[in-house]
């Protein structure tokens, strides 16, 4: 009976690309899950305010759209993003003091909690500081991530892992926006805090299953050289090894541009949409899941083409996010000026999905590249710098955005401008593609001279 279920768990896991989960046993599999839904509820509430702004601004008080514009999509993403990237940061020495189990939970916990409290915002100082305080899950959260992603997986299946998490993390952005839209065009004077409550709530059910049932995968057990996790603990000097590697340097620097177009997406887009094209809020929001809907498909077949262009030629995965991520400026840009040029809804539907699609390839990837170059020990270490980088640029676009929406009154014009990083972020992929290899290999030899 044992070995009938056996079979039918590696079987299901296999059909899902995550048949290396058996390893782990029950508590890994149930363990890797409550990950995703942890990720999935706390992803789902950054992007709450973006289709209400002007909806929490008029609650608390604040009505000129320049004001609103620079209140909840400038100085607040802001303030999140650099508490979430000082946090991140502290993460790769955390990891190694304590475990990575303990401070997942934690970090859902402090992300949460102000999520939930936010609902009951009376001034827009208490939102902001709330909204900030949230900055701690986000922040937390991600390098552990893809820290226990790493032990998991090896490197034969680690972008499609990988996918799976991203997956869970855009996903629950886009179902938060949708959630945030419906409910904020049902109520426009409560909806909204509604929202933060449901997007909310679910987090602490997964956080104590996954604390009481879980384990935590051992350190480097993924890897052919085994790791002792408590041999090493990371110091600042480790710090500054890392952007010895060229890859690592080159998924940094192709993050902070990149991110930055991510910021018209999911702050402004939405009320570009309601206000330039006049769609409602309902409709507006829709054309933002659509655009979602786009980037899951994006994401999850991004990491299972990326995994599989690595298992022919490693530099074939890099290649791919470089082609994908300049290549998707144009259906971008084109979204901002074709709503009153296409013939029909269908058609603009089907331009929301591809560009999703098309901007969605490298994420899962860029992650699966840093797990592979980099040591185990190191991993959480990478992960809170690549989250810095990660934090500053999707901290900066919205502002860049705000600025310049300051400066001219052509609201497309000033968000073409922002999505135009994705060039550079483009161009960064070569010092990536023409180290790839070499860096992987570096890696694997460095883990072998330390066991022996």
């Amino acid at each position: 009976m044992n070995q009938k279920k056996s079979k039918l768990e590696t079987t299901y896991l296999r059909f899902f690309g995550l048949a290396e989960l058996v390893n782990h046993g029950a508590r890994g599999i149930l363990a890797f899950w409550m990950i995703m839904g942890m990720a999935f509820f706390l992803f789902g509430d950054q992007n709450l305010i973006a289709p209400n702004m002007k909806n929490i601004g008029a609650s608390l008080g604040i009505t000129d759209p320049n004001e609103v514009d620079w209140k909840f999509g400038g100085i607040i993403p802001v303030l999140f993003f650099i508490l979430g990237g000082l946090v991140s940061l502290s993460m790769g020495y955390l990891s190694q003091a304590f475990s990575r189990k303990h401070l997942l939970v934690a970090t859902v916990l402090l992300g949460e909690i102000p999520c939930f409290l936010t609902a009951y915002a009376q001034n827009y100082d208490q939102f902001l500081i709330l909204r900030t305080l949230c900055g701690f899950g986000l922040g937390g959260i991600f390098p552990l991530l893809f820290s226990l992603i790493g032990d998991y997986f090896s490197s034969q299946s680690r972008a499609i892992a990988t996918g799976y998490v991203s997956l869970a993390m855009g996903l629950g952005v886009g179902v938060g926006q949708l959630l945030g839209g419906i409910l904020g065009g049902a109520d426009p004077i409560n909806g909204w805090r509604t929202s933060f409550i449901y997007m909310s709530v679910p987090s602490f059910f997964f956080a104590a299953i996954y604390l009481f049932f879980c384990k935590e995968p051992k350190r480097g057990g993924a890897e052919e050289v085994g790791v002792d996790e408590l041999s090493h603990k990371i110091t600042l000097k480790d710090f500054k090894l890392l952007f010895e590697n060229k890859t690592n340097l080159g998924a940094f620097l192709q993050g902070l541009p990149g991110c930055i177009p991510w910021g018209v997406f999911f702050v402004y887009l939405a009320d570009y949409y309601e206000h330039t094209y006049h769609l409602t809020k309902e409709v507006s929001a829709g054309m933002i899941t659509f655009a979602a809907i786009g980037i899951f498909i994006g994401t999850f077949f991004g990491g299972v083409l990326g995994q599989f262009l690595y298992n022919i030629k490693k530099t074939y995965q890099p290649l791919l996010c470089m082609g994908t991520t300049f290549f998707g400026v144009f259906p971008a840009i084109l979204l901002l000026y074709a709503f009153d040029i296409v013939p029909h809804m269908g058609l603009f539907i089907a331009l929301n999905i591809l560009t999703g699609i098309m901007i969605s390839v490298t994420g899962p990837n860029v992650r699966a590249v840093l797990l592979n170059v980099n040591e185990p020990k190191s991993r959480s270490a990478i992960f809170s710098i690549y989250n810095l980088t990660d934090d500053l640029g999707k901290g900066l676009g919205p502002v860049m955005s705000a600025v310049i929406l300051g400066l001219t009154p052509d609201r497309g014009l000033a968000l073409s401008i922002s999505i135009l990083f994705w060039i550079p972020c483009a161009l960064a992929w070569f010092l990536v593609l023409f180290n790839y290899e070499k860096d992987e290999a570096n890696m694997h030899l460095m883990m072998k001279q330390n066991v022996s």
